[in-house]
């Protein structure tokens, strides 16, 4: 670990500098698709190719048949782009939590995830402040959460199936990303 901080200490001190934008604001197309997931982020430059990113996902919302997709999560992303920030190839590093408490068909979820992993994307650039940003992530995920029914039982009970612990190794971002930069 020491050598990765090294490295990214290096790294940030050899970087050079390039345009004037200091801030973006960022909505994600994929989570508005799954379910209607509010999101938005900020991204703030740190240093001519390195910046800090922080997005918020939240969703409230209750079908009918009590099924519900209700999230809250936040995420902090630092990144290191190749060309110069907020354009082109970039690289990042970043960790995640959010609360859940979910259930579509016979169980629902009622816990919270944390995470960390890498993280690859391209900011192609559409106007002079508008990009669209594709990135993929993936990482350590760790889950704990109690299972019950979703159905109550004849006598409105709940039936309690159990408090579960899971850690696995997967996809732990996605984004097709609409930025505004700001100066």
């Amino acid at each position: 670990m020491k050598k990765i901080v090294l490295i990214l200490v290096l790294v940030l001190a050899c970087t050079s500098r390039a345009y004037s934008q200091h801030f973006a604001v960022k909505t994600n197309g994929l989570a508005w698709a799954s379910a209607a997931t509010l999101n938005a982020g900020l991204e703030v430059a740190l240093a001519p190719k390195w910046t800090i990113g922080l997005d918020g996902v939240y969703n409230p919302w209750t079908w009918n048949n009590d099924k519900k997709s209700k999230v809250w999560g936040l995420q902090l992303e630092g990144r290191y782009w190749f060309c110069h920030k907020f354009a082109g190839h970039f690289v990042g590093l970043h960790t995640q939590y959010a609360n859940y408490d979910a259930g579509m068909k016979k169980y629902n979820y009622d816990g919270w995830t944390t995470g960390a992993g890498l993280s690859y994307g391209y900011s192609l650039p559409v106007a002079k402040r508008w990009r669209v940003e594709f990135t993929l992530g993936a990482g350590y995920i760790h889950n704990s959460y109690d299972k019950t029914d979703r159905i109550q039982n004849r006598d409105h009970d709940v039936m309690y199936r159990g408090h579960f612990k899971k850690n696995l190794f997967g996809l732990t971002k996605a984004g097709i990303n609409v930025v505004f930069l700001i100066r």
